[in-house]
Parts: C-alpha cells; structure tokens; sequence
C-alpha cells in the first residue's frame, strides 16, 4: 500500500506520515463472524404402517384323500455293452529342410548439418499512458484578482477530458460570477482537474527465433539380415482312437411299485377373519435449517486530508507565525473553506462493495469511488463551509460488505476561522 501511496506525490506521502504519527486512529483489524445460511428443503420417506380386518364367510372341501404304498421285488436280465475303446500311439520320426531369417547388421558413421535452436524470450520496453488521481484547479478569468470560495456564484458545466497548460487531464468545468464590494463584474471560467494523464514505461516478454547450423556426426544401422537354410528332425504323429468293447448279460433285481392312492374329502362351511395391510409410504417436504458461521479479518482506516495547496497555506501560516511548519495549526486543523478530501485504506480478507462517508451534523453524505489497490477517494465541499469557525468535524467512514457486515471508523478535524483564508480560498 505505502508503494502505491508514494507513486501519486512525495508531498502526499509526507501528509500520510502527518496522519500516522499526528492523528489518532485506531490501526487493529476488526474479526468478524458472519452466518452463512445453507437452510433448505428436503424431501423424506415416512412409512404409514395401516390397514384393517375383513371377515370373510365361505366354503371349503376338505381333502381327506390318502396313499396305499405297496408293491414287490422281481428279477430280471439285461445286456449291457462294455466299452474297451482306447487311443493306439503311433508315429515315426522324419528329417526336413527349412529356411529362417538372420537379423543382422552393423552400425555406420556419417555426417549432418543439423539446427542448433538458441531462441529465448528477452525483456523489452514501452511507453503507456495511464490516468492518475490528481487534484489540480486551474481559473481562466477577465483579470487577476485572488478568487475565493465566499465570494462567487458559480454554475456546473460538465465533466471533460482535455489539455490545460500543456497537461491532458480530466475535470470539472464551471463558470464563476464575482462581483466584489467595491464595485465592477467578474467572470472566470474553473477547472477541477481530478485525473492526470501520464506516461509510464513497462517491461514485458519477446520471443526472440535465433539459432545456427552445426555439423556433427552420428550413426545408422546398416542392415545385413538375410535367410538361412537349416535341418531339422520332427514327429509324425499317427496316433488314432480305436473303438473297442463287447456285450455282457447281467442279472438284477428291481422294485415292482404297485402304490395307489385312495380319494375322498367333504365340504365345510367356515369363517375367518383376515388383516387387510394397506401400508405404503408417504412424500413429504421439510424445511432443514442450517448454515454454519465463519470468522474473517476486515479493516478500514479513514483520513480528512487538506488540498495540496490549502496545505501549502496552512504551512505558509505557521511559518509566518511561529517559524514551525505545524504550529500553531497542525495538520488536523482546517481553515474555514476548505474542500475537504476524503481517503479509505481497507485490509482483510473481503473488500467492501462501496464506502460512504457522512459529514455528521451538516446532513452531507458522499460515496467514494475505487482508486485502485485497496485505497478509495472523494471529497465534501459546500459553499456554507465558508462561515465554519472553532469547531469540530466529524466524519463516519462506513464499508459496505456483501457479506451482510458495515465497518465504520471516524475522524475528527477542527476547522478555524481565519482572515488569511481571504487570500488564498479556493484551494
């Protein structure tokens, strides 16, 4: 943060350590816990255990029907086949010729002219143009007179873009009649300059291509395979299945079943009463509440600074009164008049979606806008500021998180009236 803050003006610097070391602020980082909601809707399964009784009168045969087991052992004679089938092994062993391939080879020498690849990426520079936070004012009018803030009317223009002394910046136009005491009409045309446009130079990466041609000398399998007459001995199977066997006549014994079975029965009247189940299972949505908290860091650091040049006034002063550049007005006292400039510094583990800064007391209220990093600006002015005199200001800074959290820190200034202001408003 301090790197960026030094890139906008040595002389802001010098008013940040001003803040640190003069103006009381409260430096911890706050922890904070947020719920965070995971409530929703389940759907379940519950079982409807049911059902009822129903008496059911009827009819029914009742079997009484039994078997007579019985029978008896007879001999008897069958011819059955024995199988003596079997395998006959036979064969005989034969010579034969037959060809095979040789891999073979040796390895040979030549050389080539091969490509050295030497690209890499190098770092180079540009120009760029880029906008920075300023705050400049610039008055084009019909004579030379100081302008104040007390003692004009002014009407809002518009905001432009484009070239003041030389410099492109962006601003505030607006037309401003004066008309003093002692007679005559004034008009002048204002310039709030709130951007900068700057040229920066940055590094970035180049591919360069580059290499060379380089002889060397390498191998390569010069191949001699080829195919080989050789002899064998093999065998010549002529083995076979032999089918084989003869009839055999073999006497047994075997039970002669003469079992029956005898039916009858009689019909019957009864009555009985059974459990008719109409159990099934039902479908029903519940809302489970749920969520869980988390604990994060979140900081944020206000600061009421002086204009550049309301702050060389302040130090005008001082040096004309006491010879000290911070007495007897030190860096928290204002002038009556003076624009007052707002900062935001935020640390932490989220960034809030916007700042608001309240002038309490005065009912103004103005939202900052993001300066880049984690820093953010804005100002308060009112032509009322002019008749300011012993008294304190304070101002709520407030960030706004979207998780649900507002963090707030205040500063307090004194604003003093004084006729030296007369010649040097506007700043």
């Amino acid at each position: 943060m301090v790197k960026k803050f030094l890139k906008i003006s040595l002389t802001t610097f010098i008013l940040f350590v001003i803040f640190i070391f003069i103006i009381p602020h409260d430096l911890d980082a706050e922890s904070i816990q947020y719920w965070v909601d995971t409530s929703h809707w389940e759907t379940t399964q519950e079982w409807i255990n049911e059902g009822h009784n129903e008496t059911n009168t009827g009819r029914r045969w009742i079997n009484t029907s039994y078997t007579v087991s019985q029978g008896h052992w007879k001999n008897y004679t069958e011819t059955i086949w024995v199988d003596t089938s079997h395998w006959v092994n036979a064969g005989y062993w034969e010579y034969y010729t037959y060809r095979e391939w040789v891999t073979d080879g040796y390895i040979g020498y030549r050389y080539v002219n091969r490509w050295v690849d030497t690209s890499h990426w190098v770092i180079r520079y540009r120009t760029v143009e880029d906008w920075v936070p300023c705050n400049r004012v610039f008055y084009y009018g019909t004579n030379s007179y100081g302008w104040g803030v007390y003692a004009f009317a002014s009407r809002r223009i518009g905001r432009f873009e484009g070239v003041i002394n030389g410099t492109t910046y962006r601003y505030i136009k607006s037309e401003i009649d004066y008309n003093p005491s002692y007679g005559g009409r004034v008009y002048a045309i204002k310039y709030e300059c709130y951007a900068e446009l700057i040229e920066t130079v940055t590094s970035y990466l180049a591919w360069v291509r580059s290499g060379y041609w380089n002889m060397v000398r390498e191998g390569y399998w010069v191949d001699t395979s080829h195919w080989v007459t050789r002899y064998g001995r093999r065998w010549i199977n002529t083995s076979y299945w032999l089918d084989a066997g003869h009839w055999e006549a073999r006497t047994s014994r075997q039970w002669i079943d003469t079992s029956y079975t005898v039916s009858q029965g009689h019909w019957e009247n009864y009555t009985e009463t059974i459990w008719v189940d109409t159990s099934h299972w039902e479908f029903t949505n519940i809302w489970v509440e749920g969520g869980h908290w988390v604990e994060a860091d979140i900081f944020v650091e206000g600061m009421v600074r002086h204009t550049d040049r309301w702050n060389q006034n302040r130090i005008a002063y001082n040096m004309a009164v006491s010879g000290e550049e911070n007495s007897p007005r030190p860096y928290e006292v204002f002038f009556n008049g003076e624009k007052f400039v707002l900062n935001a510094f935020t640390t932490g583990e989220f960034e809030p979606e916007s700042i608001t800064v309240e002038f309490i007391g005065e009912g103004m209220s103005t939202e900052l806008e993001p300066a880049g990093g984690n820093s953010w600006t804005g100002f308060i002015w009112d032509e009322t500021f002019i008749n300011f005199h012993d008294r304190e200001c304070r101002f709520i800074f407030t960030a706004h998180y979207e998780i649900g959290v507002n963090l707030e820190d205040e500063v307090v200034v004194t604003v003093i009236r004084e006729d030296y202001r007369r010649l040097k408003r506007g700043y």
